[in-house]
Order: C-alpha cells, then structure tokens, then sequence
C-alpha cells in the first residue's frame, strides 16, 4: 500500500477543464500505481477529492480517527492492492462511506473514469464519475462521453 495524495485545484477555461498539481488547491488528487493500493488523506483546507483513470479499479472514501481519506485499489492481475487496503483498513480501525469498483465504461473503446468527490460535515455531498475515450490506454487525454452523477 502506498500512502500518497496531491493538492489539486480544477479549473475551466472555453469548455476544457485542468486538473493541476497545487498544495494549496481545494482538493486532493490520489494517484493510480499498478498493483496497488493508494491512500491520500485529505487535509483540513481540502473539500474534495478526485481519482483516476479507472478500468476496473476500487474505489473508496473512507473516514477514521477524524480523518477523511480515497482509496485508488488496483485490480488487474498479480495486485496486491485489494489485501493491503483491506489490512490498513482493519488494523486502523476504520469505515468506508462509499466503496465500489469503478467500471472501463466503454468496452469498443480506450477508454477510462475519473471519479470526483465533494465531501461535507458528516459525509460524502456530491459524487460523480466521468467516462472519457482516450488516444491510448491508461491515457488522460480525450473526449468526456458521459457525467453520471452518483449522490
């Protein structure tokens, strides 16, 4: 398991928007590592957290101690993500408010989702997944197909 996670901050310009690596942005994004499992705990100035690409992959928001954190769990063969997330859960005691496998949403097609959380007092606000087709597999770049919102 890898403890790690990047202050982020999204904007919008003319239809496009940017995700960026910003300590001071108002989010947390948790990086994908192959084979694993990727923890990024959210600091007290951070209102939401993002993750992704994901094929296949876990995903879960999870509170303990005071502290929320998201779970990117790599699921492709020879993982071992699954168990190290399942162990630090157990051994720290802690509870998910939202864990689930986050489909490839095309199957005709490179594709990958990006999930964004919103979390507020008590819990998870807004959630949503958006699908995009990429020019390679694993890629970032592409065109957004869908926007499913969870919550």
């Amino acid at each position: 398991m890898v403890l790690k996670g990047y202050g982020a901050s999204l904007t919008e310009s003319n239809g496009t928007a940017k995700l960026e690596k910003c300590e001071a942005g108002a989010g947390l994004w948790v990086p994908y590592a192959e084979t694993k499992a990727v923890v990024g705990y959210m600091t007290g100035s951070q209102i939401w957290v993002a993750s992704g690409p994901f094929s296949g992959c876990q995903f879960a928001i999870v509170k303990g101690g005071g502290l929320v954190f998201a779970a990117h769990i790599a699921q492709q063969s020879g993982s071992t993500g699954a168990e190290d997330y399942a162990k630090y859960r157990s051994e720290s005691g802690l509870s998910e408010w939202y864990m689930n496998k986050i489909p490839m949403p095309n199957q005709m097609a490179f594709s990958c989702s990006y999930v964004f959380v919103l979390c507020g007092d008590g819990g998870i606000n807004h959630m949503a997944r958006v699908d995009v087709n990429v020019t390679t597999m694993g890629g970032s770049n592409g065109t957004v197909t869908n926007v499913h919102t969870f919550k």
